[in-house]
């Protein structure tokens, strides 16, 4: 019974966790018009050190090495608040992932600073509002949005 019941808790967290980027997304999309920034040449260094300690806080991670940003640092906001995405390359536990299930998504409330809200898992579509996917030209659409 005690089995049944931890499993039942392990899947409600994973699958409320697996959601929030979404649900942040679905949030920040009805809250105003979005708009494509040009970052600043200071972002990449701000997302590479909020990224570098994000993974020295997964429980799973070990000796992580991350560097970069690889690539282009997309800056958006929508209504008030600001997302930004960057992909890393990057080596825990012994193995080079690259930049597999990449690219890492920020966000920045309105007066607040950028806090990293995990990766896409390759799939951007549903992890931010898809008017700056598209105009990131990262995706042409998304199911649903």
């Amino acid at each position: 019974m005690f089995g049944r019941i931890f499993l039942i808790a392990i899947a409600t967290l994973t699958v409320a966790a697996a959601s929030a980027p979404q649900a942040v997304a679905r949030r920040a999309s009805t809250a105003g018009a979005c708009k494509v920034l040009m970052p600043p040449r200071s972002l990449g260094k701000t997302l590479l050190a909020l990224h570098r300690d994000y993974m020295h806080y997964q429980p799973d991670v070990h000796k992580p090495k991350i560097s970069g940003p690889v690539g282009p640092v997309h800056l958006g906001v929508c209504g008030g608040e600001k997302y930004a995405m960057a992909s890393f390359d990057q080596a825990y536990n012994g193995v080079n992932f690259g930049t597999t299930d990449q690219p890492e998504l920020f966000q920045k409330p309105p007066g607040q600073g950028w806090v990293d809200i995990g990766n896409t898992g390759g799939d951007p579509c549903g992890s931010m509002p898809t008017a700056l996917l598209v105009a990131w030209k990262i995706v042409r659409s998304c199911a649903g949005g």
